[in-house]
């Protein structure tokens, strides 16, 4: 009883937000599969009904789910002699085949409709004829998923012999002219059978030898010589198709290998367009969320079968699939336009605006709102103003996303101005578009030199230069870019006077543009000599050492990128010997972002390298963020980013300055021989970075390399140790930061003070001893700075100046 109370809570709260939920996010798998489980806790059969039918108006439903959907309806009290329910059980295994090609799927259909043919209950047997609409449903039914799935190669065969089984059962218990007519229509299905490519094509032509000789034994000798040809021709056909199946195999079922099937059986004439489309649907068992498979499928039902319905029910289903392609809504816009008309077109394009499917990029949106100007354009009942109004209602929508989105090549805006301008009157609205373009996307080269374009194909030579001017005098991404456009203007139709001013303006520019990359290499400061580590290290020092190193950020990459950014450089060379880079440091980043995602605000992997996400002691990401840039234009780049907003945060970029010098770590060294030397060590220890200096405590068995860095130090005592000198393996740990001396402390009082002599003893006699007193003071000599021993330890405690 606690239990449906709290099934009763959670549905109840779940309710509450589900219109938000679904208003914002229609497209959430999640959000619907949470809703289904809870309504099917609480056995609300109609509630679960409605929210199933959501589902698969938005999503794809698995078999699974239909299975279980079909499960539900039977339960119901009644359920198989209630016409009604019996009607709505049938939708849903013809939803359920039309989803996706499944064998599985038929043979539970098939099974369902035998069953409540050979059922004892006669309202049963009534009502199942009557929802299907004709008595002999189930041959029809067997007909119709020999016809769906024939075409596979492997898995037909189950299915075809049980559509054999139940025409010759229905044979043995016919007479007359109706038995000819059975015998007939058999024969004529194995011959197809025998025509089409399929593993089991021996055992289907000993079957047809069988039924001839008992059916047709007057003229067993030519059918089957008739029948011989054919099989011959698809033996040929099998060989072919068995190498692309064992390509399969070891491919595990790879798209690129379906591909390659598909080509190599369209470039065969004799092949069917009903086996391609098999192929198709079988790539899509495991490619089902591949929008370029889905548009490729859909693209080719069209044009072998000619027919948009079809193409359009393919597209439907892959837009269930892969809601987010902007390349599949552009089909469906298409297809449904060549399909029913733009009244359909816009119903598609509204739906897919509606629901924010391709909202969350400006690429994804420019494919569809260029299908959409397309069909606009193409409609007879579309006027040019119309066709204006819509190409400006496209930026609109488009330039409220989010710039980071955008195109570079400015596809969606090319095709949309030259809309406009192709239309009646429309020269001026395209200009009004490329300067609102330009705006908005002020950095961006390609926007100021296709402006330029438009000007001086639909304006005149001076308006061209004007937008050559302004563009001039930008921080733009790619400068040479625009200067190159412009001579090439000015060269090809401008006076001399015009060629000049245009070289003196450029000239300028880049003396600009140098003098603000100089300027930036002087912020930057000398390169940085701390290297980031893998984020590895980050579990292996202990919390003291830790804290020593505050200032160096923790690197917050995948291992992929750690290993890319580690390729790149080699760990035995120092960073003061790397090439000079610049590092800038980034902040207000999004929670969310990725060492990848920083890496494409800067420009790509060819801008920006060893990008190292800050984190805290807890492992959180707190929008921080280092990254060296590869170049002078990378670095002008990267800070003319400064305050770009996303996803609504305010980026600050800015030269990284490292505030704290490199601390001095210590790695103590064991486990060496007594004749190794400490210049044999510093060897070993040298690859790792800079070794300040090598020591020995006292006793002389534990060497103390002092290295430059925390750095230098973690990469020295993975060298050091386990490593080999003089047959013995070396044992190296990092001595804890800010402790090194009380360390070398304790190792000279174990090695030098006895039980007889306490430490502070050592320095008693001096007041003592007259010589101390009295002899003058001189430079330490090498043997006045030697340890003492412990007899001369006891000298002193007795006041002797003699030696014994």
């Amino acid at each position: 009883m606690e239990s449906e109370l709290d099934n009763l809570n959670s549905l109840g709260d779940f309710l509450k937000v589900l219109p938000e939920k679904l208003e914002q996010t229609p497209y959430d798998y999640t959000v619907y599969t949470q809703w289904i489980e809870l309504l099917r806790a609480g056995g609300d059969i109609d509630s679960l009904r409605t929210a199933r039918q959501c589902m698969y108006g938005y999503l794809a439903v698995t078999s699974d789910l239909f299975l279980e959907w079909i499960a539900d309806e039977e339960s119901l009290p009644q359920a198989l002699s209630d016409e009604s329910v019996l009607k709505h059980i049938i939708g849903l295994y013809e939803m359920a085949v039309r989803e996706r090609m499944s064998i599985i799927m038929w043979q539970r259909y098939v099974d369902f409709a035998a069953g409540l043919s050979n059922s004892r209950d006669e309202e049963i047997r009534a009502a199942a004829v009557a929802a299907f609409g004709r008595e002999d449903y189930v041959i029809a039914l067997l007909r119709q998923g020999v016809e769906a799935t024939g075409a596979h190669y492997l898995q037909s065969q189950a299915l075809w012999m049980q559509y054999c089984d139940y025409i010759l059962h229905q044979i043995n218990k016919a007479e007359g002219s109706q038995k000819d007519e059975l015998v007939e229509q058999l024969q004529s299905v194995f011959i197809e059978r025998l025509a089409q490519p399929h593993t089991g094509v021996d055992e289907t032509f000993t079957m047809y030898s069988e039924f001839t000789t008992r059916h047709n034994a007057a003229t067993y000798e030519q059918q089957m010589v008739d029948a011989n040809k054919i099989v011959s021709v698809t033996r040929g056909q099998s060989v072919q198709r068995n190498a692309f199946e064992d390509r399969l195999v070891e491919s595990e079922g790879s798209w690129a290998e379906y591909s390659r099937y598909i080509s190599g059986l369209a470039a065969d004439n004799t092949t069917q367009p009903a086996e391609i489309c098999m192929l198709y649907e079988r790539a899509l068992v495991t490619s089902c969320y591949s929008p370029e498979v889905w548009s490729e499928y859909s693209a080719y039902v069209a044009g072998a079968f000619d027919d948009t319905q079809a193409a359009l029910d393919v597209t439907y289903r892959g837009l269930r699939n892969c809601p987010w392609s902007g390349r599949l809504w552009a089909q469906c816009v298409r297809f449904a336009y060549a399909h029913e008309g733009y009244e359909l077109a816009s119903r598609v394009y509204a739906r897919a605006t509606d629901t924010h499917a391709v909202s969350y990029s400006m690429v994804e949106y420019g494919l569809l709102a260029v299908a959409w100007l397309a069909v606009t354009r193409a409609d007879p009942g579309c006027d040019d103003e119309m066709l204006l109004d819509t190409c400006d209602q496209c930026v609109d929508v488009a330039y409220k996303l989010d710039p980071s989105t955008a195109d570079p090549v400015l596809y969606f805006e090319r095709c949309c101005t030259s809309t406009a301008a192709n239309a009646k009157n429309g020269t001026e609205r395209a200009r009004k578009l490329w300067t609102r373009i330009c705006k908005a996307r002020r950095f961006c080269t390609e926007a100021w030199v296709l402006s330029a374009e438009f000007e001086a194909a639909h304006g005149s030579a001076q308006s061209a230069r004007s937008v050559f001017r302004h563009a001039a005098q930008r921080k733009l991404d790619n400068p040479e870019r625009l200067f190159d456009a412009w001579l090439a203007l000015e060269n090809t139709s401008g006076e001399l006077v015009d060629i000049d001013a245009a070289e003196r303006i450029v000239c300028e520019q880049r003396r600009v543009i140098l003098r603000r990359a100089e300027r930036a290499h002087t912020m930057a400061g000398p390169a940085q000599s701390e290297v980031v580590l893998p984020v590895k290290r980050q579990r292996s020092v202990t919390p003291e050492a830790t804290t020593a190193d505050q200032s160096t950020p923790v690197d917050h990459s995948t291992p992929a990128d750690s290993a890319q950014a580690q390729s790149t450089k080699s760990d035995s060379v120092h960073p003061a010997d790397q090439p000079r880079v610049t590092t800038v440091f980034i902040s207000s980043l999004p929670r969310t972002f990725t060492s990848a995602d920083v890496e494409a605000f800067l420009g790509g992997p060819t801008q920006a390298t060893n990008i190292s996400m800050q984190i805290d002691k807890a492992g959180e990401f707190h929008g921080r963020a280092t990254a060296s840039m590869q170049s002078a234009s990378a670095l002008i780049a990267a800070l003319d980013k400064n305050n770009t907003v996303v996803d609504g945060h305010h980026i600050s970029v800015h030269i990284y300055k490292q505030h704290a010098k490199p601390v001095e770590t210590t790695v103590a060294v064991r486990g060496f021989a007594a004749n190794a030397t400490n210049k044999q060590i510093a060897e070993i220890a040298k690859p790792a970075g800079t070794v300040v200096r090598v020591r020995r405590n006292q006793s002389g068995d534990t060497a103390f390399v002092v290295m430059h860095s925390y750095g230098d130090a973690v990469r020295a005592e993975a060298a050091l140790n386990g490593c080999v000198l003089d047959e013995c393996t070396l044992d190296a740990s990092i001595v804890k930061s800010g402790r090194a001396a009380t360390a070398k402390q304790k190792d000279a009082k174990e090695a030098s003070v006895t039980s007889l002599a306490p430490r502070k003893v050592a320095r008693r006699p001096a007041k003592k001893v007259g010589v101390l007193k009295t002899a003058p003071a001189q430079e330490p000599s090498s043997a006045s700075t030697e340890a003492k021993s412990n007899a001369e330890f006891r000298q002193l405690f007795l006041g002797s100046d003699s030696k014994p």
